[in-house]
This record gives C-alpha cells, sequence and structure tokens, in this order.
C-alpha cells in the first residue's frame, strides 16, 4: 500500500466563531483576528515540508489556505466534500442551551441536528474525500485546511473507538494542526498514527 502524511488544519477565527454562531455550510469569512493570526503562523508550516494545499470550498477555509499558501508557494486544490458538517436548520443561530445536550447525542449516537448530517453521514463523507485526495495527489505531505467537526469526526473515528469520551478528547482550536500518517491503495484507506502538533505557541 501507499503512504502519505497528512496536515489537517482547521480554519481560523471567523467571523460568526467570534459571535458564537454556528457556521456549518454557510459562509463566514475570517474575522480581523483570525486573518491576523493566520498569517503569523503561515512561516511556521515551511518547517513542515508540505507539498500541497488542499482545503475546504467554505470561505474561512479557502482564506486560511490561501494566506498560509503566501508563504509557501505550493500547487492548490479544493475538495467539497471535507466542508464543515450541515448543522441544518441550526445554521445562522448562536449557540444556546441546546448545544451540550447535541453534543453528547451526536458524539454518543450519532444523532443528526434538525435537518443536518449525521455522525456517520459525516465521516463516510469526509473519509472518501480524504482517500480521494491521497489518491489524486502525488505530492506528499499535503495540508488539508478545513474544519472543526470535520477533524473531530474523523479522527475520533480513527483513532478513539468513536466513543463520546474520545470524541471529546479531541482538542481543535482554531488554526489547530495534526499530522496523521496514512497508507491506502485504490480501494480502501487506513490510519496509521496522528498527534497534534502545536504551531500557535
Amino acid at each position: 500500500m501507499n503512504k502519505k502524511t497528512l496536515y489537517f488544519l482547521r480554519h481560523g477565527q471567523s467571523v460568526y466563531n467570534k459571535l458564537n454562531i454556528l457556521q456549518g455550510q454557510i459562509d463566514s469569512p475570517l474575522s480581523d483576528e483570525g486573518e491576523a493570526e493566520a498569517k503569523r503562523v503561515a512561516p511556521r508550516f515551511k518547517d513542515l515540508g508540505v507539498k500541497h494545499v488542499a482545503h475546504s470550498p467554505l470561505l474561512r477555509a479557502k482564506q486560511t489556505a490561501m494566506i498560509v499558501n503566501e508563504q509557501l508557494g505550493l500547487p492548490t486544490s479544493e475538495w467539497k466534500n471535507i466542508q464543515e458538517m450541515s448543522f441544518g436548520k441550526w445554521q445562522h443561530e448562536q449557540k444556546y442551551e441546546y448545544w451540550e445536550q447535541f453534543r453528547r447525542d451526536f458524539y454518543e449516537h450519532g444523532t443528526p441536528p434538525p435537518g443536518g448530517e449525521s455522525r456517520n453521514q459525516l465521516y463516510k463523507r469526509v473519509e472518501n474525500e480524504v482517500h480521494n485526495i491521497c489518491n489524486n495527489i502525488d505530492e506528499s505531505p499535503i495540508l488539508i485546511a478545513c474544519h472543526g467537526m470535520v477533524i473531530r469526526v474523523i479522527l475520533g473515528e480513527w483513532f478513539t473507538n468513536a466513543t463520546e469520551k474520545g470524541f471529546r478528547s479531541i482538542k481543535v482550536p482554531n488554526l489547530g494542526v495534526f499530522k496523521v500518517e496514512v497508507e491506502y491503495d485504490k480501494t480502501r484507506i487506513n490510519p496509521l498514527s496522528h498527534k497534534y502538533v502545536d504551531l500557535l505557541s
């Protein structure tokens, strides 16, 4: 089987992050703070040896990828199915008292928000897209600029036995980076290892 190194990067702080509003698959640009922080940490990505920058089509992830790539000057590509999970009817809403109950139900049972994606739906589309990225991009390592729930769910499924405690143990701050080693062929992808890479300190 082939092997690749992937760096999953959560986007910088967005305007809706700052306002504590659920974004899901709606667009919100980076806040001034998010843009400034992305510019501050961007030079540190040079040390990771990244050879290609893949990103979600959502504006906050795309902006983050472009800011980082100003330092790297690498080929880029856009991948629809690494966009954030759909929160259905809750998108555009502030996180109120339902949020903790949702997280318990989602992490433990995979229950979707009203009109949104289940945990299994999110995991399957993201895993399939990451597999596509590995099969279609020759270079390695690959930086994948995406979203908090995308990263938490795929790492939780791959490395924590998909338990509520496991999902909650994966902290994904804005501009948080996880190094993931995978092996793959045309039909499947297998996770090998992961670790958090602290570029924010």
